[in-house]
């Protein structure tokens, strides 16, 4: 059982690490993208919006037949489709072909990283800190994926290769998933309806629907809008506003390592509000010093650290096992689609108001979901429902 255990963390770091570097590989190449196949502005958002598209599809089935099938066979057949993507990748050249390989890996990524939150508390006794420590070793591969492929992203057999290495690692992940013993869900006959259902019924579904929605806000509306702000309204130059932006990821990485620990001790609510106190305090004022406070909006990112991992495991607490991967999977799916939404009409807003208002959307959506948390400390005990 000790052998199976070091094993099955080896497979989740090395499956974080990689879906993390594939993640990341879509903004490093996505310059290359237009030039390569001429594309317009809206071709190349198309490219974005394909993979919420597939974040949204893999979410919401996925979550649901995560709950019924043995948990060796859901993860093997998510990792196929997403090496299957990998592979046209490599094997193509073709801008339609890239939309919809997009939609695949990156839906099937997001679902396996969400699957290995979702087993963590059935494999380690102490979650919160093993959750919080894959989603550190994600961030490495994420931001190594940034820094080495931003250097080599000029061209197309750059972006094959690259997807290449990829595949060949996601291949060792796979042959090292078939030697675990995995603990399977709960069996039960509920339809993908009747699951949903109950997921709705839950007295804490609109809090936490609330709370990762305005959480996805804060965090991606920063990483698509920060270098814009820094540089078109703030007076920095658009390469040290992208180095505002990795000083946030960076210490929002680190954040996962230190915290990890301290998260377990404390139980996960109790963390949750302690960093979104610390995130909007933070958030807030950096953003209302404007230039002076930039640091203070970097340094937020150590406060934002533990918060996605920790919000997954916390729909694991109110919900029964049997329906934690629809519950889990409909609120990060709704989530996605304030992401949308909000990408969709904040360029509009800028234009309207300017980015002095307009940019207090995102400490505004934090204390939000601080707010949701602090309510839900008070009126819930975290009972499966």
């Amino acid at each position: 059982m000790k052998k199976n255990k070091v094993f099955a963390a080896v497979f989740c770091m090395l499956l974080m690490i990689f879906t993390g570097a594939s993640d990341a590989l879509r903004g490093v190449f996505l310059p290359l993208f237009r030039d390569h196949f001429d594309l317009s502005q809206s071709q190349a958002s198309r490219i974005i919006m394909m993979s919420y598209v597939g974040n949204l599809i893999f979410l919401l089935v996925g979550g649901y037949l995560a709950d019924r099938l043995p948990r060796k066979r859901f993860i093997a057949g998510v990792m196929l489709l997403w090496m299957g993507a990998l592979a046209t990748y490599v094997f193509t050249d073709n801008y339609i072909v890239l939309l919809f390989a997009i939609m695949f890996s990156l839906g099937a990524s997001t679902m396996l990283s969400t699957t290995v939150n979702l087993i963590t508390p059935a494999l380690f006794a102490a979650p919160a800190f093993f959750v919080n420590i894959f989603n550190f070793i994600q961030g490495i591969g994420i931001t190594g994926s940034q820094n080495i492929g931003g250097r080599f992203s000029s061209k197309m057999s750059s972006w094959h290769a690259a997807n290449a290495i990829i595949l060949v690692c996601a291949a060792v992940c796979l042959i090292l998933l078939f030697t675990l013993k995995l603990p399977d869900p709960e069996p039960h006959s509920r339809g993908v309806i009747e699951s949903y259902k109950m997921v709705l019924k839950n007295p804490a579904c609109k809090y936490l629907v609330l709370i990762c929605g305005c959480y996805f806000i804060a965090e991606h509306g920063l990483q698509n809008w920060l270098t814009s702000y820094g540089s078109q309204y703030l007076g920095f130059t658009v390469s040290r506003s992208a180095m505002f932006l990795s000083i946030f990821f960076g210490a929002m990485t680190v954040g996962r390592l230190i915290l990890a620990q301290p998260v377990e001790k404390m139980g996960v609510l109790r963390s949750l509000i302690v960093c979104g106190v610390a995130a909007s305090v933070l958030y807030t004022v950096g953003m209302a010093m404007e230039r002076k406070g930039i640091y203070l909006i970097c340094a937020a990112g150590f406060a934002f650290s533990i918060l996605y991992p920790t919000i997954v495991l916390l729909i694991c607490e109110f919900y029964d096992s049997s329906l934690a991967g629809a519950a889990t999977g409909f609120m990060i799916a709704v989530s996605t689609l304030f992401d949308i939404g909000f990408n969709a009409f904040f360029g509009s807003f800028v234009s309207a108001v300017g980015y002095r208002i307009a940019m207090f959307v995102l400490p505004i959506a934090t204390i939000v979901m601080t707010a949701m948390l602090i309510t839900m400390h008070f009126k819930f005990r975290t009972k499966k429902a």
